[in-house]
C-alpha cells in the first residue's frame, strides 16, 4: 500500500471506530431455547380457503387485480 492508502485507512478508522465491546452482556442461549419451545402460530383453515379463492379469482380474472388493490 502506498502512503495515500495508509492515510485514508487511518482517517476512516478515526471517523468510524469499531464498537468497543462486541460481546453480549448476557447469555442469549436460554432465551433462544425458550423461543424454540413456544407453540407455533397456526392459521385457521378458513383463512387458507379465503386466500386460495382470492388467488384463484385473480388468476382466472386478471382484470380484477386493480380493483382489489384499490380496496386495500
Amino acid at each position: 500500500m502506498n502512503e495515500q492508502d495508509e492515510a485514508l485507512k487511518r482517517l476512516l478508522q478515526r471517523a468510524a471506530p469499531g464498537p468497543a465491546d462486541c460481546e453480549p452482556k448476557r447469555d442469549l442461549w436460554p432465551e433462544m431455547l425458550q423461543r424454540l419451545e413456544r407453540p407455533r402460530v397456526q392459521i385457521p383453515w378458513g383463512d387458507w380457503a379465503i386466500a386460495a379463492v382470492l388467488f384463484l379469482c385473480l388468476v382466472l380474472f386478471p382484470e380484477t387485480i386493480l380493483p382489489v388493490l384499490y380496496l386495500f
